[in-house]
């Protein structure tokens, strides 16, 4: 594979990815928040906490009077469904990959610095690994360097960066699965690698079979390399179905259920304007020229046909999905895709640069490659103000644990709680009796009010600002208690809901 350019190396280009790398992981220390949060945050915890337990399946918290039968999604945390079985038991509803991987960074960090650790680690793994993307597609050093920091500098992979979500390990395990594939034909053991990554990306989200798209390119016609890939991707989907069996009854039964219904031809036509509109501010608009990629199948057709359809594959798959388009940060579903956009972008600049050289002088050359990266990542900066979640969801994401704190320390333990949004969180940290509000309607609340007055336990409400109007249904008349950051915490007078 050869892109016949010049080579405009960035002197020192690999000191730069230290230096890049170091920066990067003092940023991540200080703003970091992987812990037990909203429901994906959670919901990873509390199955990591389980299969660190040799389980699958964990108890609900209900009431003498109701049944888990009668009302399953009462007792039914965020990241959690009800067991097949219908029995009183939960089961998570998350692909096992990240979990195990937390169980195993537990071990070594312990539990309360885990998800900080593990994340930490991947994301300065992700930028790594694009630098040795652009290197493995033919970029010089300079260039390649380029790529990593474009990636560094995204909202969107500093925003999922900073929690306890599987979008950048998925990244970096499709990616590495990539990168070892394109070696693999200097020397055939790295697509036992490449096969090894794809388990773990599989495993940490299924969709990342999608990866194994390019993958085949780069591997190419080589019946010997095929089965090095399988052999090493096969743990990883046995591991997965052996999982899906054991805990909802099916080996291709997955938490998700009917996933295909989140799926509608429909929504493609404003999904693909939605990415024209925030890729570009999210990834550097050096992602508008990738596409040009597939016009260099003469020169590079291996590089070629590995970004393009790296690329195409995700965007074409979530282009349906009925979540990519609602808000920005959904976009986090391509970031598997993010570096084979910014490497194709930055392939097709330095080509056409290349073929420009050919006719201008050599001072604006050299310099012109340093003001394109400044204007892409310049871009991506004039975003870090206006999408100020990028920067703080680590710090809010603490908050859970704050108010599961305050409550373990100041309210009786035999205490119902009304909620959901805290309620995987609150799962995790605390042992209440947790009531989903969205399923108590006023019969149910009448029960409710009823069986805890009758048994002496007290009823409180913990609350986002969003959801405070639930209030309205649920029984009795409410007093604020306290206020943990933005989050209330009421308490109700049951003897109001018999009256």
């Amino acid at each position: 594979m050869a892109i016949a350019m010049p080579q405009t190396t960035f002197p020192g280009a690999r000191i730069g990815l230290g230096a890049l790398m170091a920066a990067y992981a003092a940023l991540l220390f200080v703003l970091i928040g992987a812990v037990p949060g909203g429901s994906d945050n959670s919901g990873y915890f509390n199955e990591a906490r389980l299969f660190s337990r040799g389980r699958l399946h964990a108890p609900m918290r209900t009431l003498a009077g109701i049944p888990a039968s009668e009302i399953p999604f009462l007792y039914v945390p965020l990241g959690f469904k009800p067991a097949a079985d219908r029995s009183a038991r939960l089961v998570p509803t998350y692909p096992p990959g990240l979990p195990l991987m937390l169980v195993a960074a537990a071990s070594v960090a312990g539990w309360d610095h885990a998800g900080d650790a593990l994340l930490l680690l991947h994301s300065i793994a992700g930028i790594a690994l694009v630098f040795a993307l652009g290197r493995s597609c033919g970029l010089p050093g300079g260039w390649s360097l380029a790529g990593a920091a474009i990636l560094a500098a995204s909202p969107l992979y500093l925003y999922t960066s900073l929690q306890a979500l599987s979008d950048v390990p998925a990244t970096v395990w499709a990616t590495a699965a990539v990168v070892a594939a394109l070696r693999s034909r200097e020397r055939g053991g790295w697509a036992l690698v490449s096969g090894l990554c794809i388990s773990a990306a599989f495993l940490i989200r299924p969709n990342n079979v999608l990866i194994a798209v390019p993958v085949l390119a780069a591997l190419g016609a080589s019946p010997r390399r095929w089965a090095w890939l399988a052999a090493g991707s096969l743990p990883g989907i046995v591991a997965w179905l052996v999982i899906n069996r054991l805990a909802y009854g099916a080996a291709l039964e997955s938490g998700y259920g009917a996933i295909g219904n989140e799926f509608h031809a429909s929504l493609v036509p404003g999904t693909l304007l939605f990415y024209l509109r925030w890729l570009p501010l999210l990834l550097s608009p050096i992602v508008l020229i990738a596409p040009w990629i597939a016009a260099l199948g003469r020169s590079a057709p291996r590089v070629s046909a590995v970004l393009f359809s790296w690329a195409l594959a995700y965007a074409a798959f979530f282009s349906a999905y009925r979540w990519t388009h609602e808000q920005w940060w959904f976009l986090r579903f391509l970031l598997p895709a993010a570096p084979a956009l910014i490497v194709a972008g930055l392939v097709v600049a330095h080509s056409w640069l290349g073929a420009a050289a050919k006719r201008g002088p050599g001072a604006p050359r050299r310099v012109l490659p340093l003001v394109l990266l400044a204007a892409a990542i310049g871009v991506e900066f004039g975003q870090t103000r206006p999408l100020r979640e990028a920067w703080y969801i680590g710090h809010g994401e603490r908050k859970y644990g704050r108010v599961s704190a305050w409550l373990n320390a100041h309210i009786p333990a035999d205490s119902a709680i009304a909620l959901s949004q805290n309620s995987g969180a609150m799962y995790y940290f605390t042992q209440f009796t947790l009531l989903r509000y969205e399923e108590m309607s006023p019969r149910v609340s009448d029960r409710v009010a009823g069986i805890l007055r009758s048994e002496g336990r007290p009823l409180y409400a913990v609350l986002f600002p969003f959801e405070v109007e639930q209030l309205k249904k649920l029984p009795g008349r409410w007093t604020r208690v306290v206020s943990v950051d933005d989050v209330s915490v009421w308490r109700s007078d049951l003897e109001q809901a018999s009256r």
